[in-house]
């Protein structure tokens, strides 16, 4: 037997580990959509239904963080480095954890209007998390992540636009906000959308890793 036959034997074909990292990316896109809507409501109860569906998609994301980490724990080959795939769910638990966290902070603080500012940052957030969808619907080995330059390359430019959004409400909210408390909970949730858009962002870095790794 070639030697390449020997080492396309040996290499499992991946029947879980994309797969899961394609329904980790799908409950992304539902959780930022969720918060879409929940950032254009107006009406409390609502808002609490919003926050609610979150975090049952939030928990389902820690169910499929959970698969993936046994599968890890369990498998002897694994696609691309252990490392890797370690800091890829890990940020993807992340993204849904901290849109979960903004969605709290929305609903428990009971602003009576939302700043503009965070539907346009929810807008990015959901976006980024489209463009990651979109790379792991259709990557089957390491090598595919090549073909997804311009999903990474708009990842960065959402991160990018979220930071000057970031950066000017942070400064209005200082200059205009007259209510010391209400302040304060913008800033909170602000930080805490940010922080999501971060996280979309390292991913989109550990997918170019990658690619520089394959070479």
């Amino acid at each position: 037997m070639k030697l390449d036959s020997i080492f396309s034997f040996m290499v499992p074909k991946d029947r879980k580990f994309f797969p899961l990292f394609n329904d980790a990316a799908d409950n992304l896109v539902l959780a930022s959509e969720l918060l879409i809507k929940l950032v254009r409501e107006l009406d409390l109860n609502q808002r609490m239904e919003y926050m609610r569906m979150i975090r049952d998609v939030e928990h389902i994301g820690d169910d499929i963080t959970r698969k993936l980490m046994t599968e890890l724990d369990g498998t002897f080959i694994t696609p691309f480095e252990r490392e890797d795939i370690h800091e890829l769910i890990c940020n993807m638990d992340d993204i849904v954890d901290y849109i979960h966290s903004s969605s709290k902070r929305i609903y428990l603080y009971k602003l009576l209007e939302i700043p503009e500012e965070f539907v346009w940052i929810a807008d990015r957030i959901h976006s980024a998390n489209q463009e990651i969808q979109n790379v792991l619907r259709s990557v089957r080995s390491v090598n595919d992540f090549k073909k997804h330059l311009h999903n990474i390359d708009k990842i960065c430019e959402y991160e990018s636009e979220v930071d000057d959004i970031y950066q000017e409400f942070l400064s209005k909210l200082f200059d205009q906000e007259a209510n010391a408390i209400d302040l304060i909970k913008k800033r909170d949730i602000l930080t805490t959308l940010e922080k999501a858009i971060d996280k979309c962002d390292d991913v989109g870095n550990i997918f170019s890793s990658l690619i520089i790794k394959m070479g």
